[in-house]
């Protein structure tokens, strides 16, 4: 026991006289401390975070410009008249408008017919 305790004395008055070794053996005891009460894990999951908002930031940016862009666009009176036209099958004065009937389907629903 006795001769334990002199080599730790020994060793701790051998450390003394090298404070850069002390340096070294403080610092690694501060990241082991740092590492072990979850510090540098949270910072890490923090700097992951900060990345996926700047992503989701730029990208809500790139939307916005969209959206402003369309609705300039949806201001315009060509788009308006382009939309309505679209979505009420509207036409214009002198624009040519082609009508399909669906002859193939009558043909067979009337051979259907002469059969019964």
């Amino acid at each position: 026991m006795r001769d334990r305790l002199f080599r730790i004395y020994s060793w701790a008055h051998d450390m003394a006289h090298h404070p850069v070794k002390i340096l070294w053996l403080t610092l690694a005891g501060a990241a082991i401390g740092v590492v072990l009460d979850g510090t540098a894990i949270r910072l890490w999951s923090l700097h992951r975070e900060h990345d996926q908002i700047q992503d989701r930031l730029a990208a809500a940016h790139i939307r916005a410009r969209e959206m402003d862009f369309k609705i300039h666009e949806a201001q315009q009176p060509e788009f308006i008249e382009r939309a309505a036209r679209d979505q009420f099958d509207l036409v214009k004065e002198g624009d040519l408008v082609f009508i399909f009937s669906d002859e193939a389907s009558e043909a067979s629903e009337n051979t259907e017919k002469s059969f019964n």
